[in-house]
């Protein structure tokens, strides 16, 4: 009988020294991967995660504060990251100034978006006119009927003018 155990060379190099940046939930092994057999490619690799997840999970348990929500569900407050990561684009370089941009510039003119040269008034037709706060009003309905009463009562009844009204007026053509 063969009584030699084999020995995995990921759990022989047990004892690293992980660095962690829990901000962004990092564990990094700075030991080299040993030589991948491509028989054994695939169970290495497996052996390696494991190990860095649950070096992770210790990690976040033991360094993190742990809280409960009011759901009751427990929630791990993460520290700020440490590492700062790269940026996948160059920063954009600062755009040159155009011909009005400096004249403006030069001569100290600000400036100004549409909304901002008459506050709280809309433009158009008629547009200074409205007052955009008071849109809707309640109605007395009594004092309504008191007025259409004033007036000449009901529809049809003296007061209120019916019938078809002529256009133009006295003294126009009309075409």
């Amino acid at each position: 009988m063969d009584t030699s155990t084999t020995v995995d060379p990921v759990a022989a190099t047990t004892p690293h020294p992980f660095t962690f940046d829990l901000g962004h939930l990092l564990c990094n092994d700075p030991a080299p991967l040993p030589t991948l057999d491509p028989n054994n490619k695939e169970a290495l690799l497996t052996a390696t995660a494991q190990r860095c997840a649950q070096g992770l999970i210790n990690q976040l348990l033991t360094a993190c504060p742990i809280s409960r929500s009011t759901d009751g569900a427990l929630q791990i407050s993460l520290p700020e990251p440490g590492l700062k990561l790269p940026r996948e684009k160059a920063v954009p370089k600062e755009k040159e100034k155009t011909k009005w941009e400096r004249f403006a510039e030069k001569k100290g003119i600000k400036d100004r978006k549409r909304g901002e040269l008459r506050e709280g008034v809309r433009g158009g037709y008629r547009g200074g006119a409205k007052d955009a706060g008071d849109w809707m009003e309640e109605v007395d309905e009594k004092a309504e009927r008191r007025e259409k009463e004033d007036k000449g009562g009901k529809e049809g009844g003296k007061g209120v003018k019916s019938g078809r009204v002529e256009k133009g007026g006295k003294g126009r053509k009309l075409r």
